[in-house]
């Protein structure tokens, strides 16, 4: 809960951000601004203070408008090579960035697995390779566990859908290698480049597809016929 909260006067501030419509990084003009700030007494930590900015921005190739939220607190800060401390800074837009590079058909993919490749779209749009890369790996790792594949590991269950005719031998391999590369970027900050990473994107897509896209759209189209012919 904030201790208080209030607008602030609008400024001439003007970011770099991704623009859904553009459907790339345009200058985005800061429109309206909220900031709220707390603080309390740890028993233990002492004096812990924070506050987050509610910001509107205006694209200024389109005037699309999009929100970003600002958080931070007095714990989370890193040190530079001077030695000087500087507060870290999460911030998230809404609603998340689009890559241009690759679109996902979520239509009928359980919500928890489209808030994560959400996430994923939203590190590979603003750069962060490495963050990307890990959350592509998580996205085949849910389906897998979504599906209830046989295994106790990710290798293992990647191999039971080839076993059950989800994928074939191309798409068993080349899973595989999201899996690794998404293990290096996990343990060795190892990330794949965006041609991989759409390339990987594609894969998961048809895994999408034969998973729940499809067999979600031939159950609809079968109701619909079946309620067409009922008279019959």
């Amino acid at each position: 809960m904030f201790d208080t909260f209030k607008r602030i006067e609008i400024n001439d501030q003007r970011k770099l951000l991704q623009c859904n419509e553009c459907k790339r990084q345009t200058i985005h003009m800061l429109e309206a601004r909220c900031t709220g700030d707390w603080s309390y007494e740890h028993p233990v930590g002492g004096h812990i203070s924070g506050g987050s900015h509610f910001s509107l921005f205006r694209c200024g190739a389109c005037d699309a408008v999009c929100f970003e939220k600002d958080v931070w607190d007095s714990e989370a800060i890193e040190h530079d090579e001077q030695g000087n401390i500087h507060t870290l800074h999460d911030y998230e837009q809404f609603p998340p960035p689009s890559s241009a590079d690759f679109s996902f058909d979520t239509a009928h993919v359980p919500h928890a697995l489209s808030e994560l490749i959400d996430e994923m779209m939203y590190a590979l749009a603003g750069g962060k390779f490495n963050l990307a890369t890990i959350g592509l790996r998580l996205v085949i790792e849910f389906i897998v566990n979504d599906k209830k594949a046989a295994g106790r590991s990710l290798l293992s269950k990647i191999d039971d859908l080839k076993l059950n005719d989800h994928i074939d031998e191309d798409q068993r391999l080349l899973l595989h290698k999201i899996r690794v590369k998404g293990n290096k970027g996990a343990h060795e900050g190892i990330s794949m480049n965006k041609m991989e990473m759409v390339a990987g994107m594609s894969i998961v897509a048809l895994l999408l597809e034969k998973l729940y896209n499809g067999p979600a759209r031939h159950a609809d189209a079968i109701q619909k016929a079946q309620r067409a012919f009922k008279d019959e």
